[in-house]
C-alpha cells in the first residue's frame, strides 16, 4: 500500500488526506495546533461566526420600522463562548471525517527532511509521497509591530472587548471584514489601505460601494494612505498615518495588522523551486520540483483561500495515488463577508481590458429585486461583463447575502456561459438569483424590471 503523510490539517491537507485515503493509500496527517488549520480556527469560521452576530445586533438596531420594537444589547463574553463553540465543533468534525477515513493523526511540527522522509516529534516517517499543506500566517508590519494592543488578524477576532475605536491597517478581504464587525457592534474604525480603493483588484464600482457603505456605518476610510509609525503607550496606540491630505494622528484602543500573509515554509528541508516571495512552486498537477513531493493552499501563494486549497488538495490526492489529474479552473470565486457582502468570479472589466478585450458590462441593481426589496435589503447590484460574442467573462455583485449567488457566478464564468444562455435560465421568485438573470437581460438590451434609458 502506498504511504502518504500531509504536513498540515487546514481545508487543503485534511481534504487531501480524506482523498488519498479514500483511493486506497496509507495517510498519516500532521498537524502542530488544531485540527482544522487556521482557516477553521483563527480565519474564515471565528470571524463568520462573529459578523453573523455583527449583523443581527445591526439589523436588530434597525427593525423598528418593520414593527420589532425592545432594545438588544451586546453581551461580548457570550458572543466570544458563541464563536469558539462553533470553531470546536468544526475542528471536532475534522477530526472525526479523518479517523473515520482511517486516516492516522500525529500531533507534533512535522519537519520534512528529505523527499520521502517526515520527523516529528524525534520520531521518523517513511512515505513514498509527501503533501506539504502548511498554510500561511499574517505579515508583521515593521511600522506597527505587534504587541499587547497592535494585534494580528488572529487577535482581533478575541479581543477582551468590544474597543471603544479601533484602526485597521489593510483594506483588503479581513480588514474589511473585521471594521465590518466592529463598526456594526459600535467601535469607532478607521480603515488605512495603501491603494487608492479598498479591496484592491476587485471591481472598481463593487469597491466604490463598499467604501461608501462602511463610511455610513460611520468608518473613517483613508486610501491612498500609510501607516508611519504605531506606538503601544499607556493602554493605547498611538499612530501616525500618511494621507495625501497631510499626516493624521490619533490614539486607539488596539490597531489591527492585515497587510498580507507568509507562507509557513521553515519546515522543509528539501531545496525546492520557490517565488520571490517564498511559495512554493508546483505545476497544475501540484508537484513540486522535486516529484514526490506535491504543496497545495496557501504555502504555494495567493490567493489565499480554503476554497482553492480544497480544490487542490484533493488534486494533490488523486495525482499521488497515481491518477492523471490537475487543478486548472477558470472560475475562482473570491468573496468578502463585509457589510455589504462582495462576490467577484472572473475577469474585472479593467482586467479584460488590460487583455486586449473588447467588453461591455451591464449592472442590475437590487432595488429592482422583490426579495431584496420585500426583506429591506436594497444596497447593491450585479454586474456582468460580457464579450463581443455575449459570453460572460466575470460576474461581480456587491448586497446583503451575494456571497450565496457565487456557485451560480462560478457556473457560468467555468462553462463559458453567454448572456443569452442566461437568459432562458428559469430562477425561482422571489428570490436574490433572479437578478442574474436580469442582468443578462440588460446586457442584451432588453430588460424587464429597470426602465430603459
Amino acid at each position: 500500500m502506498s504511504r502518504l503523510v500531509v504536513l498540515g490539517s487546514g481545508p487543503g491537507g485534511y481534504v487531501a488526506a480524506i482523498r488519498a485515503a479514500q483511493l486506497g493509500m496509507d495517510v498519516t496527517i500532521v498537524e502542530e495546533d488544531r485540527i482544522g488549520g487556521e482557516c477553521t480556527n483563527y480565519a474564515c469560521i471565528p470571524s463568520k461566526a462573529l459578523l453573523h452576530v455583527a449583523d443581527l445586533y445591526h439589523s436588530l438596531k434597525g427593525a423598528k420600522g418593520l414593527g420589532l420594537r425592545g432594545e438588544v444589547e451586546v453581551d461580548w463574553p457570550t458572543a466570544q463562548r458563541w464563536k469558539d463553540s462553533v470553531v470546536d465543533r468544526l475542528s471536532r468534525g475534522v477530526k472525526l471525517l479523518l479517523e473515520s477515513n482511517g486516516v492516522r493523526i500525529v500531533h507534533g511540527r512535522g519537519t520534512l527532511v528529505n523527499a520521502r522522509t517526515v520527523k516529528v516529534n524525534g520520531n521518523v516517517i517513511e512515505a513514498d509521497k509527501v503533501v506539504v499543506a502548511t498554510g500561511s500566517r499574517p505579515a508583521p508590519l515593521p511600522e506597527a509591530p505587534f504587541g499587547k494592543r497592535i494585534v494580528d488578524t488572529r487577535r482581533a477576532l478575541s479581543l477582551d472587548e468590544v474597543p471603544r475605536d479601533i484602526l485597521i491597517v489593510g483594506g483588503g478581504a479581513a480588514g474589511v471584514e473585521i471594521a465590518s464587525i466592529y463598526s456594526r457592534l459600535g467601535s469607532s474604525v478607521t480603515l488605512v489601505e495603501l491603494m487608492d480603493q479598498l479591496l484592491p483588484g476587485m471591481d472598481h464600482d463593487v469597491a466604490a460601494h463598499v467604501k461608501r457603505r462602511l463610511e455610513e456605518l460611520g468608518v473613517r476610510v483613508l486610501t491612498s494612505s500609510r501607516v508611519a509609525k504605531a506606538v503601544e503607550t499607556g493602554g493605547r496606540v498611538e499612530v501616525t498615518v500618511n494621507t495625501p491630505g497631510g499626516q493624521v494622528n490619533g490614539g486607539y484602543s488596539y490597531v489591527v495588522v492585515s497587510v498580507g500573509r507568509i507562507p509557513n515554509t521553515e519546515s522543509i528541508g528539501v531545496e525546492l523551486e520557490r517565488d520571490r516571495k517564498g511559495h512554493i512552486v508546483t505545476g497544475r498537477d501540484m508537484r513540486t520540483s522535486v516529484p514526490t513531493i506535491l504543496a497545495v493552499g496557501d504555502v504555494t501563494g495567493p490567493p489565499y483561500l480554503a476554497h482553492r486549497a480544497s480544490a487542490q488538495g484533493r488534486v494533490a490526492a488523486e495525482v499521488a495515488a497515481g491518477r492523471d489529474t490537475w487543478f486548472e479552473p477558470r472560475a475562482v470565486p473570491l468573496v468578502v463577508f463585509s457589510d455589504p457582502e462582495v462576490v467577484s468570479v472572473g475577469l474585472t472589466e479593467a482586467e479584460a481590458r488590460k487583455r486586449g478585450l473588447t467588453v461591455s458590462a451591464a449592472r442590475f441593481p437590487f432595488s429592482a429585486l422583490g426579495k431584496a426589496v420585500a426583506t429591506g435589503r436594497t444596497d447593491g447590484f450585479i454586474k456582468v461583463v460580457v464579450d463581443n460574442d455575449g459570453g460572460v467573462l466575470g460576474v461581480h455583485a456587491v448586497g446583503h447575502n451575494v456571497s450565496e449567488l457565487a456557485a451560480a457566478f462560478v457556473e457560468l464564468v467555468e462553462f463559458s456561459a453567454t448572456v443569452s444562455d442566461v437568459e432562458l435560465l428559469v430562477y425561482p421568485h422571489p428570490t436574490l438569483g433572479e437578478a442574474i438573470i436580469e442582468a443578462a437581460e440588460v446586457a442584451l438590451g432588453k430588460p424587464i424590471h429597470v426602465v430603459r434609458r
